[in-house]
């Protein structure tokens, strides 16, 4: 099952349901996550002020503003989102990510120096499926830290990026 976090940052730029949720309003939902914003990504309302995304299960049933979605619905569990912006999940379109384990190597050069001189050594050195799953591991747990929620990975021994991706709850293109 997908973390709900991932579900909820890639859901919310599918549809805004606002009133109108895909369960009854008897049902009592797994969850209420409110924000003082939501950012919809629909056109004609793209930002809610004081707004509450519904989730049941792993699905995102309802988006509104706070007051209609506590009229509709008692969750289970709530989320504050005081000072908070519940938004769509970020997409990095390029990465490597056991490369997380080369960062700070060395910094200010051009890139074919760098490559050359630096990167390839160090992989042809230490890259393996361990210290591939050991930095997108890491990789991962920064990413969804950070609000990321896919990727695209071009690296060595995409098997293991795969299954880390699986176990993590993201979503990936390797």
């Amino acid at each position: 099952m997908r973390n709900v976090w991932s579900t909820v940052a890639l859901c919310l730029g599918c549809a805004v349901l606002s009133v109108w949720p895909l369960v009854s309003q008897a049902e009592t939902p797994d969850l209420i996550i409110y924000g003082d914003y939501v950012l919809t990504m629909e056109p004609g309302e793209p930002v809610l002020r004081d707004g509450a995304v519904v989730v049941q299960g792993d699905t995102i049933v309802a988006v509104g503003r706070r007051a209609d979605i506590d009229q509709g619905f008692v969750a289970k569990r709530t989320v504050s989102g005081e000072g908070r912006v519940v938004m769509p999940g970020l997409v990095n379109g390029h990465t490597h990510t056991a490369m997380t384990l080369f960062r700070g190597m060395v910094d200010d050069l051009d890139l074919m120096t760098w490559l050359n001189r630096y990167v390839f050594p160090m992989e042809g050195r230490f890259v393996s499926p361990e210290f591939v799953r050991v930095g997108t591991e890491l990789a991962c747990w920064e990413m969804i830290r950070g609000g990321t929620t896919s990727f695209v990975d071009m690296y060595f021994y995409p098997d293991e990026i795969a299954s880390v991706v699986e176990r993590c709850g993201l979503r990936a293109v390797v």
